[in-house]
């Protein structure tokens, strides 16, 4: 009787790893603990943000951090902050050998909107998405101009982009995950 191989073996932490940028672009200022809170205990280690004023929504805070740590880190982190009234966010996560690069947006008016996207940061369309899009025009080019719009995240970057423009001088914190 002849032996098995051995199993594969699994990836290592190693391989996991990726990274990315949380940009809070604006937050209540009374909810900024609760925030720093949320973000903790999806990246399992003390977090310290350098809180702003957000020039263009008096009475918020705006805030940004690299981050690096496992796979799936900036859902995680895009489910636990949507949670807060009034917060605007974007999150990223870089590729990885197994993983395509993602942007998470959210706005309180439109909710959440995840986009892959390529090394240079723009934004990528899969096969299917776009098909979707062709059905639910019925040969209407305003409802595919519409359906691409969505598909491309262009509704998220006119409310974010007012507060992106106030974030040109700002420091960002990086924290890591603990494993």
């Amino acid at each position: 009787m002849t032996a098995l191989p051995p199993p594969l073996s699994q990836p290592s932490h190693q391989h996991l790893k990726t990274g990315g940028y949380l940009f809070i672009h604006a937050l209540p200022s009374t909810v900024t603990p609760h925030l720093r809170w949320a973000i903790e205990s999806v990246v399992k280690n003390a977090v310290s943000l350098n809180w702003q004023e957000q020039a263009a929504c008096p009475g918020h805070q705006r805030a940004e951090l690299s981050w690096s740590g496992q796979q799936g880190t900036a859902a995680q982190l895009a489910s636990a902050l949507r949670v807060f009234d009034g917060i605007f966010f974007e999150v990223t996560e870089r590729a990885t050998f197994t993983t395509d690069a993602v942007r998470f947006m959210y706005t309180p008016s439109l909710g959440i909107c995840a986009v892959g996207t390529d090394v240079l940061g723009n934004f990528t369309v899969t096969e299917d998405r776009v098909k979707y899009a062709f059905e639910q025009a019925e040969g209407s080019f305003e409802a595919l101009y519409q359906e691409f719009s969505l598909m491309l995240g262009e509704p998220w970057d006119e409310q974010l982009e007012p507060l992106r423009a106030s974030s040109s001088q700002s420091n960002i914190t990086h924290i890591n995950q603990k494993m």
